[in-house]
């Protein structure tokens, strides 16, 4: 996203998430919401610090993360094999050096491990990406995407399975930061 646009976003984001947490926390954790959140949010632009984001959901109340259905992860790692794997890696590493824009300007595959920002973001983006591929991404964000769009190649049941497979990759701090971004973005 443009610079404008993300700084927007993040700013409707912490209001949303601000404004549920205050009818839901004390104030001590309010203040921790106040000063870590823009934090968390810079996490995803750069490499982050991926402790300060493990602490900060220590200190918030979320549900736990649901658990994953060993069906799903297997007809996930069935459709991811034969859909994403050629991109994204045989082991959700991504492309080399996927930080960086190829000569085209087009952006590289991200890796879907922990070591990617995958699991910064919350299921109804996830599932937007995997959808609309490239075309989700507005004009003025720098580059573009050619990964294509799957709306029209996998059945939700397959693209919820997917998800379940590279969440089962993830730690369990992981799994919990990402299922409290979820919540914050509906």
């Amino acid at each position: 996203m443009g610079a404008g646009l993300n700084h927007r976003r993040q700013l409707e984001t912490y209001l949303a998430v601000y404004n549920e947490m205050k009818r839901s926390v004390s104030l001590k954790k309010h203040l921790v919401l106040i000063f870590l959140w823009p934090l968390l949010l810079a996490a995803c632009q750069g490499d982050g610090d991926l402790d300060l984001a493990r602490n900060a959901s220590q200190e918030l109340s979320f549900p736990p993360a649901p658990a994953l259905s060993e069906a799903d992860v297997a007809l996930g790692q069935q459709v991811y094999a034969e859909n994403c794997a050629a991109c994204h890696g045989a082991d959700l590493e991504g492309e080399a050096d996927w930080k960086s824009q190829n000569e085209d300007r087009s952006f590289r595959a991200p890796p879907h491990d922990a070591s990617g920002h995958t699991w910064h973001h919350g299921d109804d983006i996830l599932i937007e990406a995997i959808r609309l591929g490239g075309a989700r991404l507005p004009a003025n964000i720098g580059g573009t995407s050619t990964m294509p769009a799957y709306a029209d190649i996998l059945t939700d049941e397959e693209i919820l399975a997917v998800l379940a497979y590279i969440k089962s990759s993830w730690p369990d701090d992981l799994r919990r930061i990402q299922w409290e971004q979820t919540l914050r973005e509906q």
